[in-house]
């Protein structure tokens, strides 16, 4: 079987067993490297999902927080 390295064909036969697992295992990296960056990606997906569904489900704010109560807005007589 020919295996191609920076565009050259060897034969695998004619490798050292250590190449060739040094080749399947480059192999194997990178294939996780690609799994690993297509859940990191839909990780970030669901993370702004969920964070916007959060924002747009939150109570509404009290406008007049810091208004005062009636008590407070009560005066003393004739003044």
């Amino acid at each position: 079987m020919a295996i191609t390295i920076n565009d050259v064909d060897y034969e695998q036969e004619d490798l050292a067993p250590g190449v060739v697992n040094s080749i399947a295992q480059v192999q194997n990296a990178n294939a996780m490297i690609a799994r690993l960056q297509a859940d990191l990606l839909n990780q970030q997906i669901i993370a702004q999902h969920h964070s916007k569904f959060i924002s747009d489900n939150l109570p509404a704010e009290v406008e007049d927080e810091e208004a005062p109560t009636e008590a407070a807005d009560v005066g003393t007589p004739d003044e």
